[in-house]
């Protein structure tokens, strides 16, 4: 007997033992310096709060195509990416997974033209040096509005900058017009630039563009539990930022180094949807039935292809592999 609970006690310990190593010892998070409730979580702690023990690495990335990057060479765990990176990434098989929404856009994205350069339509584009974050949810919108008003994109310059970069080449004077986001926007307007669309307008155009949080599919096989705790942390932001707008104020101002009233005026801009409500039709929609995301990533991918952004578009049975909704759904479910 005495070497049966001898036996029992050495097989529990192995067990303990084995279930404590499931834990990582670290998690890396790509992160967009954009005005969002991601921006809550880091702040507050809510990751570290979810994972104690566990080391959170956080890194700053400058767009689509960089975090995509990032992905194809391991850097991150988790990472967040627009439609139409997404579409590029499932297309090109990166192991990852969509998780969760983490944020609709509007007009914290936008075209801002010179003003005086007299920049009344689209059409007056042609000739112009346009800057864009190639990859990203406004590159994709800026093809996708030239292409509807029947534009050639050869008609004009078009480069390939990061936000931070465009910022600089506007204050140079090198470019007439640029498609990026919030905080550097902002930059470009109050020195000489006029808003001439917002992805909003597109959205209402039938072109929603939004984030999608994504994980490596290797951590999620190895640590299901951890993207469950990741989502949980980010699913408490966004809480945070709709129950509590002044402080989120503050915590974007922070930051993202810029005054109060400006990260109020952009919050306004960003959309963020409750978590119970990303798994209906609109959004990612269950298991059992995929979401309008399953054809907003349909809708851009083809169009990159039409664009030869893409050599192929994915099936619709690839897109809804892609997004998972198992872990958001436990997290909705255990609140």
């Amino acid at each position: 007997m005495k070497k049966f609970l001898l036996g029992l006690a050495s097989t529990l310990a192995l067990t303990s033992a084995s279930l404590a190593q499931e834990a990582p010892e670290e998690i890396t998070i790509g992160y967009l310096n954009l005005v969002n409730a991601q921006l809550v979580t880091k702040n507050l702690g809510l990751v570290q709060k979810q994972m104690p023990g566990v080391k959170i690495n956080y890194i700053k990335v400058g767009g689509g195509g960089d975090m995509l990057r990032a992905i194809a060479a391991e850097q991150v765990d988790f990472g967040g990416l627009g439609n139409p990176p997404t579409a590029i990434g499932v297309a090109r098989g990166l192991p990852i997974k969509g998780t969760m929404v983490l944020n609709m856009l509007d007009y914290v994205e936008a075209m801002v033209v010179r003003t005086d350069k007299d920049i009344q339509s689209f059409k007056d584009l042609e000739g112009k040096t346009i800057a864009a974050p190639f990859g990203s949810t406004t590159h994709y919108l800026l093809l996708q509005a030239l292409a509807n008003e029947g534009i050639d994109p050869a008609s004009m310059k078009i480069l390939d900058l990061r936000p931070n970069d465009i910022a600089v080449a506007w204050a140079r004077g090198d470019v007439d017009a640029a498609w990026y986001w919030e905080p550097n926007l902002d930059k470009a307007v109050k020195d000489g630039g006029n808003i001439f669309m917002t992805s909003g307008i597109m959205e209402k155009r039938g072109y929603p563009t939004w984030d999608v949080g994504v994980v490596m599919i290797e951590f999620a096989e190895k640590y299901p539990e951890y993207v469950e705790k990741f989502i949980s942390a980010e699913c408490e932001g966004i809480d945070y930022w709709i129950d509590n707008p002044k402080e989120t104020a503050a915590i974007i101002a922070e930051e993202l180094e810029l005054p109060l009233e400006d990260a109020t005026r952009m919050m306004r801009g960003t959309e963020m949807v409750p978590c119970d409500k990303q798994l209906t039709g609109q959004y990612m929609g269950t298991e059992a039935a995929a979401g309008g995301f399953v054809d907003t990533l349909m809708a851009t991918s083809e169009f990159l292809v039409s664009q030869d952004r893409l050599p192929e578009a994915p099936s619709r049975a690839i897109f809804e592999d892609f997004l998972e909704s198992t872990w958001l759904q436990n997290v909705v479910d255990a609140k």
